[in-house]
């Protein structure tokens, strides 16, 4: 955000029609706030694709909570009416 507000300061001093040079260290400022911004918000979401949760019911013996999705196993997924809200991994349930 702080980028994004950087370069509109900078858009701004180009309207008011102040020296090109200071316009341009706000750009150089502003430029690699945003590509560090986005960077960050791709790593993240990288990130929680990758985590996967394990299933460790003793019934089904799957090791991943998406193969219990795959398969509708009803002893470990968390069901409300007829729709699937989300994985157990409580194995006391």
């Amino acid at each position: 955000m702080l980028g994004v507000g950087t370069l509109c300061f900078g858009l701004s001093l180009f309207v008011l029609r102040i020296p090109i040079r200071t316009i341009i260290v706000f750009f150089i400022i502003g430029v690699p706030l945003i590509t560090l911004w986005l960077y960050v918000d791709a790593k993240s979401k990288q990130q929680k694709k990758s985590t996967t949760q394990v299933c460790i019911c003793s019934i089904c013996k799957h090791e991943e909570a998406n193969s219990c999705y795959q398969e509708n196993c009803a002893c470990c997924l968390l069901t409300k009416g007829n729709a699937v809200i989300g994985h157990s991994i409580n194995p006391l349930q």
